[in-house]
């Protein structure tokens, strides 16, 4: 998790919190975090999901800078195959602990469906993974 312990104390000091306001906010305790903070442990995706939540950032940004989630897939090639890209891209939103869209079982959908489940999630966390006008 090198890399992310700073940008956890950032943002934790750009929403004006403490070590022990945040902790309590998150439902973890406070030297936990402390050592979240300075990388002497590893969080869990669902503390990491907490803490964006008090911090006000978004869960997807935290967990790529954590490495537990892939970059959304936005800047890829456009010569690879439209059903590639969007499985990807489905793939990427089903990572996402805080997002849940079904079951496990979600994987047999058509790609058009998954397509859908894509976008809704685009709007539900306002980022794009996908370019507008891929259709």
């Amino acid at each position: 998790m090198s890399g992310i312990s700073d940008y956890l104390k950032a943002v934790r000091d750009k929403a004006g919190l403490s070590v022990t306001q945040a902790a309590r906010d998150a439902g973890i305790s406070a030297p936990y975090l402390y050592q979240i903070e300075y990388g002497q442990r590893n969080a869990s995706a669902k503390v990491l999901a907490s803490l964006a939540r008090v911090y006000r950032v978004r869960v997807d940004e935290i967990l790529v800078r954590a490495n537990l989630m892939p970059a959304p897939v936005i800047n890829r090639p456009d010569a690879e195959p439209r059903e590639s890209r969007i499985e990807r891209a489905f793939e990427y939103v089903m990572r996402d602990p805080s997002f849940r869209a079904g079951s496990d079982a979600m994987g047999g959908l058509p790609v058009e469906a998954k397509l859908s489940i894509v976008r809704l999630y685009e709007r539900a966390e306002g980022l794009r993974i996908l370019p507008e006008d891929f259709l």
